[in-house]
């Protein structure tokens, strides 16, 4: 009944003006009440004026159903308003297909996205999610598996200025008085691809430029059969497949990943991948994520009488996707700083290796490129016993 009067109020022009809020008329609002007093009525609009000017944020839970906007490019969500009362927005949904997901779309190549965070209503939506880092603003076509783009936003009351900021390689424009109608904010974005699968996308606050790799690391990696070359006419005849190059999340080609590649090379202990790993650290990547595998260093026995104390390895996530040059800059296994430790002891026994990625104590990780790199600093027991023993230096 609230909202049905809300419309009513909008397209007649009623209304009126509170703290900067446009406020439907109180006979309208309140028409399933029946004829409510003189003192009531001020009252509640005592307690309108009373509210402070900060911007609503309400919960979004995924089980929640939501009303659904359709995205069309050029057009600006006009039925976004409805969905706020009373200065509170209900979130709306927005179906973008993934054709307009480009930089090519006319609207982000006229910058038509105004304010920083909160965006005027008239913003175009795909330009708001490209300055958010929603999606990279470099990318010319969306990926072939994607079918359409799912955002959510929250209407919010029109801001009294809307300040401009460069973020993610765009820049958006300012405007220095409220506008009509509302704003809205970006809370959430889902990638939906073909087959069904939802990939939610993380936006970048801080404003960095993705690094945008010459090669995208694809789902499924394309094979090409080529013809031998050899003297030989009759293995000239067979074909072979070619391994496509992996490039890692900072454009930089590393190994792709398979079972020849972690697994011992022979009996000896020395020909073991463990044993690689007192001078290497490897490191494994996901679609999205790195990983760090490396030996924890323990301290030698007191006596030969004691039993040797078994290897110990340490599983992490990077916090940030770093270059090999930065890496080496900071030393490696990378510092503590650097990484979500997920797993300080393991065995080795606690790795299980299959052709598809690795399970740590039960978790399975898909990996697809590899990297052994040489270490440039101690780790774990060894480096502890190192600063203690240090001799500090003269002032």
């Amino acid at each position: 009944m609230k909202r049905a009067a809300s419309e009513n109020s909008e397209k007649d022009g009623g209304g009126h003006l509170t703290n900067g809020v446009k406020v439907p008329r109180l006979e309208q609002t309140e028409a399933a009440d029946a004829h409510p007093s003189e003192e009531d009525e001020k009252n509640k609009i005592m307690r309108r004026s009373l509210r402070p000017k900060t911007l609503p944020k309400r919960s979004l839970r995924d089980d929640e159903p939501l009303p659904v906007l359709l995205y069309k490019e050029g057009e600006p969500l006009k039925d976004l308003s409805k969905f706020l009362v009373d200065g509170e927005g209900k979130y709306v949904e927005v179906k973008i297909p993934a054709e307009c997901m480009s930089n090519a779309n006319r609207q982000v190549r006229a910058r038509q996205l105004w304010g920083n965070e909160v965006y005027t209503q008239d913003s175009d939506l795909v330009a708001v999610l490209m300055h958010c880092g929603f999606y990279n603003h470099a990318l010319s076509a969306p990926p072939a598996s994607a079918a359409h783009v799912r955002a959510v936003v929250q209407p919010l009351p029109p801001q009294p200025a809307y300040h401009s900021r460069a973020r993610n390689s765009i820049r958006s424009r300012a405007w220095g008085a409220a506008v009509e109608g509302c704003s809205y904010r970006v809370e959430k974005c889902t990638l939906v691809s073909r087959s069904g699968v939802l990939t939610d996308l993380e936006p970048s606050p801080d404003g960095a430029a993705a690094v945008v790799p010459t090669f995208t690391p694809a789902q499924y990696e394309r094979g090409m059969n080529t013809r031998a070359a050899a003297s030989n006419m009759e293995r000239r005849q067979r074909t072979m497949t070619e391994v496509t190059i992996q490039y890692n999340l900072c454009n930089e080609p590393w190994l792709k990943y398979s079972m020849p590649a972690v697994a011992d090379r022979g009996l000896k202990p020395s020909q073991w991948t463990s044993a690689r790993l007192h001078k290497e650290v490897i490191y494994l990547e996901t679609h999205r994520n790195r990983y760090e595998l490396s030996r924890v260093d323990t301290p030698p026995a007191a006596t030969a009488a004691d039993t040797p104390q078994k290897e110990v390895f340490r599983w992490a996530r990077c916090r940030r996707i770093l270059t090999q040059v930065h890496m080496r800059r900071v030393g490696m296994p990378l510092p503590e700083a650097h990484l979500d430790i997920l797993e300080p002891a393991l065995a080795w026994e606690d790795l299980q290796w299959s052709p598809t990625g690795v399970s740590v104590k039960g978790t399975s990780y898909h990996i697809v490129r590899l990297h052994f790199t040489r270490q440039t600093r101690q780790n774990g027991a060894a480096e502890t016993a190192a600063i203690d023993t240090a001799v500090p230096m003269e002032s």
